[in-house]
């Protein structure tokens, strides 16, 4: 009778721990792809961050982790024919152009970088009050007009017409306004002694101004385009925010600005939102960032004025 020896055959220590590293690779190598489709559609939690990580991010990809170890340890012909045939599936994608190399590890380094990305929540402002200048304000924000209607669809129509057709149209287009407006902003004070609100008309020809005139016409053009948005007051400062939808909204927003449309500038930062009462998300619009959702002043709201 033939007996393997002491240390060797598929009993061997070695053999299990080789078995067992295999097995994590596999497992890792699936989990970060269907977290990156999973993360998206996940509620959207004021979640701490562990070391610069989002801890549902990382909670989600423990999760699958474990769980396709599970099932590779018990169910391992499955679960490395289910692997193979998936496999298969992009192999051929990719001869017929839909997805090649460069596009799969693209997804695994938006994968890694995700875990780092964390959304975070404002103060709630569930109210709508009245503020100094807000009735100027709203006069200055003539969406209707013919010139400031141009404007904005041509801003619309400037970046991101592909991704546009393929999803949330209103949403893509207003982030192309925002990068237009954004892009080629420059601040100009208003006279020593006077406040001066310009209008949206006014300011799509000059792409100048300051913090006012730059909320007027962002809201006039993204209201234009049949975008929900307001103004936001503070003590010191006027900016502002368009609705996203709901949570989920906010996690797709999230999505499109740190992936698709805005990966330079925002593949790594926090994005930041203010949720109504009606839960419905507003994310910042700012001039001070050339992505939306930066940071916003640490300022008291003392108004907010919709559209």
């Amino acid at each position: 009778m033939n007996e393997s020896a002491p240390g060797t055959g598929s009993s061997a220590p070695g053999y299990r721990l080789l078995r067992m590293a295999v097995r994590l690779l596999v497992a890792l190598t699936v989990s970060l792809p269907l977290c990156l489709l999973l993360w998206p559609h996940l509620p959207l939690l004021k979640a701490p961050t562990l070391w610069g990580m989002g801890l549902d991010r990382l909670l989600l990809l423990l999760t699958v982790l474990a769980v396709l170890l599970l099932l590779l340890k018990r169910f391992p012909v499955a679960s490395y024919g289910v692997i193979i045939l998936s496999l298969g599936v992009v192999t051929v994608r990719s001869f017929k152009g839909h997805h090649d190399l460069r596009d799969l590890f693209t997804n695994y380094g938006t994968a890694f970088a995700a875990l780092s990305q964390t959304t975070e929540g404002l103060p709630d402002v569930d109210e709508l009050r009245p503020f100094k200048g807000a009735e100027e304000l709203r006069k200055a924000m003539d969406y209707t007009d013919p010139e400031v209607r141009t404007f904005a669809v041509q801003a619309a129509t400037t970046w991101f017409k592909q991704e546009a057709e393929e999803g949330d149209r209103t949403l893509v287009q207003s982030f192309s306004v925002f990068k237009v407006i954004n892009s080629a902003w420059t601040y100009v004070s208003d006279p020593a002694d006077a406040e001066y609100f310009a209008s949206a008309k006014e300011s799509s020809g000059l792409l100048a101004g300051d913090c006012d005139d730059h909320a007027v016409l962002m809201a006039a053009c993204i209201k234009a385009i049949g975008g929900k948005v307001r103004l936001v007051r503070t003590t010191g400062h006027i900016y502002p925010e368009m609705c996203v939808g709901n949570a989920k909204g906010m996690q797709h927003a999230a999505y499109l600005i740190r992936n698709v449309l805005f990966p330079e500038e925002a593949r790594y930062a926090d994005l930041y939102y203010h949720t109504d009462a009606n839960g419905e998300c507003w994310i910042n619009l700012d001039y001070t960032r050339h992505y939306p959702g930066g940071p916003v002043m640490n300022e008291k709201i003392i108004g907010i004025l919709g559209v």
